[in-house]
């Protein structure tokens, strides 16, 4: 048992012993009998809803009988199997909600609810009695509920005040009052372990319990321990765009995942899960996260990288880099003749300043208008640049001949009142179209490259009408697009190509918001057009220098921008904290005083040494889920676990790479830049010595912030 949970129930015990013991008996007696209560309503709530389920069943079944049955028979139009198959859907999205809520309840039997708050509202005499849980749990829609949900309006006073006044805003306005009581429950299969009062001061020990416990290979739900200041940004419902800085363990992601969930229970209407997208920084991290909804009975939210969205929308031209390939040659610079200064450049909006010159530029130089004539379609060539310059100006370049184009079609089948044949429609489309020098993307790209004096995009000999690569001799001449070049190559398709919408998202989170840059956050702005939930770390950055992008946001997203900041790490013992620290020179972080074994560093001889004493070290720490073996790049990730391998066959080690898509337990070794929003019961760093540029110490703050419990370190002397 974790010494704060034994204080815990040591100091329970002595109030039942002593002084009001009896009154604290008949309480607890009291707290017994409610939760049993709760108990029985789930198991009622349970077996009802498998009797709706089993109903259900039955009608599907007898829905898919009746169709065969009398398929032969339904109306030529088509209206019988169209209703069928409607009604089908609607049973079986019936049956897909009352699994959720089964599981659900399942989940809440385990345990039902962990908070209670008694608030006394102003002109009354006796307060009222508030259960907090998971979810609301009531018998029937028009009762009260025996247990109301985190996200109610209500329970936020459980999250935002001690005993006293207190307020909260409920669809009728304000309401004030003064809280009595506060409760804290700690229940487990169903079991009451104990109930504290919040006047015995215990919030931090509680906090210190969840602390300490192990790290797992999911991240966890928060709702339990949900700090004043994180509430404050959960429930925030009046900024557009919220921006949220906050140090290394502060729970930033925990924090922005729960907010979706109160989003989601306040707007069922016009929010769904499946139309919030999550910008994360890798695959790993998505896994990582991916229990946090689901737990809090919401279903899982979309997400991806910008870097796969890049890929995507760019993959006709070539294969683009990543982020991680750019890392990789920031640390092997000298072997990859890789400019740091040049490629940030390109990030910057002097450099998006550039790229809007040469679309101006390009207006007036890519399009050679000639006289149009198609079977008896006529178009002078007076009369569409007239089209291209005037009335199409607000259309991208490269998409205003086609517009042009589809407007004669329309007049044309208005005039002869019939639709054209597709082939003929695509056939004017393309003679216009065809009056553009090029709509290569990527040859446009590369003049602008050469004109402004910089080296092009080796493109071998590439096909100009759709950007693939067709070179002679053996194989094809796959492009390769650097990293540097993606976003300002994206930012050009955005400014030349009308872009058809992609699915409609009306919540964006977007994770490491450091790590994005301003040439990126423009971007970020033309595509999503929705509330923006926008959080990371400035000292966490993957770069040289940090680079803080609270000060140019409001620039880019108007006043819309809300900065809110949480200085206060929840995740590393106070002595990691304190390492980290020194190491960043930070000086305003605050940590939970929760003790540990301090960090040290282990010295060998050789490397064969160094990985004896990891692979010991490793092997003694049976006693927790999840250690990292961080490194400082993916060739020397690969090296430590060949090397520990070699050393001790019985360790349970993962190697990770930018491509791996699952996160577990055991040992993982990975390259520091896949850690990133991770957390381990153990860290160890190997090769301390090769970290020695601005860069390196970047590297190594973010490894040894994502420590929970223990930190050794090693190098060759």
């Amino acid at each position: 048992m974790p010494v704060c949970m034994y204080n815990i129930l040591k100091r329970f015990h002595e109030k039942t012993k002593h002084g009001a013991g009896k009154l604290v008996q008949e309480a607890a007696m009291e707290e017994e009998s409610y939760l049993e209560l709760v108990i029985e309503v789930l198991k009622d709530k349970i077996a009802g809803i498998h009797r709706k389920m089993e109903g259900n069943e039955k009608d599907i079944e007898s829905m898919h009988d009746y169709f065969w049955e009398n398929y032969n028979e339904f109306d030529e139009y088509g209206y019988e199997l169209f209703d069928n198959t409607n009604a089908v859907k609607a049973r079986l999205k019936e049956q897909g909600e009352y699994v959720r809520e089964c599981r659900l309840c399942e989940k809440m039997l385990y345990s039902p609810y962990f908070g209670r708050v008694d608030f006394c509202y102003e002109g009354e005499e006796e307060p009222e009695v508030y259960y907090i849980g998971i979810a609301n749990l009531s018998k029937g829609r028009s009762e009260n509920p025996y247990v109301f949900d985190w996200r109610a309006p209500v329970s936020g006073l459980f999250y935002d005040y001690d005993k006293g006044p207190g307020e909260f805003c409920a669809p009728a306005g304000i309401l004030t009052g003064e809280i009595t009581k506060k409760k804290q429950y700690k229940i487990k299969n169903g079991k009451l372990i104990y109930v504290l009062e919040n006047e015995m001061n215990i919030d931090d020990e509680i906090l210190q319990q969840a602390l300490s416990e192990h790290a797992d290979a999911k991240l966890k739900s928060i709702v339990t321990t949900i700090q004043k200041e994180q509430n404050s940004i959960i429930r925030d419902s009046t900024h557009r765009i919220l921006a949220v800085s906050g140090c290394a363990g502060s729970g930033k992601t925990s924090v922005a995942l729960h907010r979706i969930a109160y989003l989601l229970y306040h707007n069922r209407k016009n929010l769904t899960a499946a139309q919030v997208l999550i910008l994360s920084p890798n695959s790993i991290f998505a896994d990582y996260i991916s229990r946090i909804l689901p737990e809090l009975g919401e279903e899982n939210i979309c997400e991806m990288t910008f870097d796969d969205f890049a890929y995507r929308k760019l993959r006709q031209y070539g294969e683009a880099e990543d982020r991680y390939d750019e890392i990789e040659k920031m640390l092997h610079k000298e072997e990859t003749n890789y400019s740091q200064k040049q490629a940030a450049y390109k990030q910057t909006k002097a450099y998006m300043e550039e790229l809007n010159g040469f679309v101006l530029t390009l207006e007036w130089e890519i399009v050679n208008f000639t006289d149009f004539h198609y079977k008896k379609m006529e178009m002078k060539e007076q009369e569409i640049a007239d089209f291209f310059y005037n009335k199409m100006a607000d259309v991208p370049i490269l998409s205003r001949m086609e517009k042009i184009g589809e407007y004669l079609i329309d007049v044309t089948e208005t005039l002869a009142n019939k639709d054209m044949e597709q082939e003929e429609r695509q056939e004017v489309i393309d003679r216009f179209n065809a009056m553009y020098e090029t709509r290569n993307l990527l040859e446009l790209y590369n003049r602008f490259l050469s004109e402004s004096g910089r080296e092009p995009i080796d493109t071998g000999e590439c096909d100009r009408k759709d950007g693939l690569s067709n070179a002679k001799g053996k194989g094809s001449h796959s492009v390769k697009i650097r990293y540097e070049d993606v976003y300002p190559l994206l930012y050009l398709q955005y400014a030349l190509f009308e872009l058809p919408r992609g699915r409609e998202v009306k919540h964006l989170i977007i994770d490491e918001m450091q790590d994005y840059s301003y040439l990126q956050y423009v971007l970020l702005e033309k595509m999503f057009h929705c509330p923006m939930t926008i959080l990371g770390d400035k000292v966490q950055t993957m770069a040289e220098h940090y680079q803080d992008v609270t000060e140019f946001l409001p620039k880019i997203f108007g006043k819309d921008v809300y900065t809110l900041y949480l200085n206060k790490s929840y995740r590393s013992t106070s002595e990691i904290t304190a390492y980290a620290n020194r190491l960043a020179g930070v000086e305003n972080t605050q940590g939970i005083v929760r003790h540990g074994e301090e960090p040290y560093t282990v010295s060998a001889k050789s490397q064969k040494e160094m990985y004896a004493i990891l692979a010991e070290d490793l092997k003694s720490r049976k006693e927790y889920d999840t250690l990292a073996v961080l490194c400082l790049d993916a060739g020397r990730a690969k090296a430590a676990y060949n090397a520990l391998q070699m050393e001790n066959k019985d360790l349970d080690l993962h190697l990770l790479s930018g491509d791996s898509m699952k996160f577990s337990g055991g040992i993982s070794v990975m390259p520091f830049y896949l850690a990133k929003g991770l957390e381990f019961d153990g860290v160890f760093v190997p090769d301390l010595q090769d970290y020695v540029s601005p860069l390196h110490r970047q590297a190594l703050y973010i490894n040894v912030t994502r420590a929970l419990h223990v930190l050794r370190l090693y190098q060759v002397e």
